[in-house]
């Protein structure tokens, strides 16, 4: 059975209905701590050097910040480039131990 849950996010000062699998409990934490965080945000925002903003300005700046923290992670976690390199060597170790 394909049941629904419907929730109720509250993001600024509106609120988004979201559907999730009913059997999802986790996908619903997520997003509720996902809503909670970029809420702390705005409100970090518009008590510090932002006051005369408006909530797309919030928005705007709060998704900048999570961005650049993606993007942070995505550079950490690139480890393709070591990998590479470390076949290279491993490579040229198998062919040094080969000639011997």
């Amino acid at each position: 059975m394909d049941e629904k849950l419907n929730i109720v996010l509250k993001i600024g000062d509106r609120e988004y209905p979201v559907s999730i699998e009913r059997d999802n409990s986790k996908k619903e934490e997520l997003l509720r701590k996902a809503a909670g965080r970029i809420n702390e945000l705005l409100e970090n925002y518009r008590n510090k050097g932002f006051k005369n903003k408006d909530m797309q300005d919030y928005m705007a700046m709060s998704l900048l910040q999570f961005v650049i923290k993606l993007m942070e992670l995505e550079q950490k976690e690139n480890l393709s480039p070591i990998i590479n390199d470390l076949k290279k060597i491993n490579f040229e170790l198998e062919e040094v131990l080969n000639q011997e």
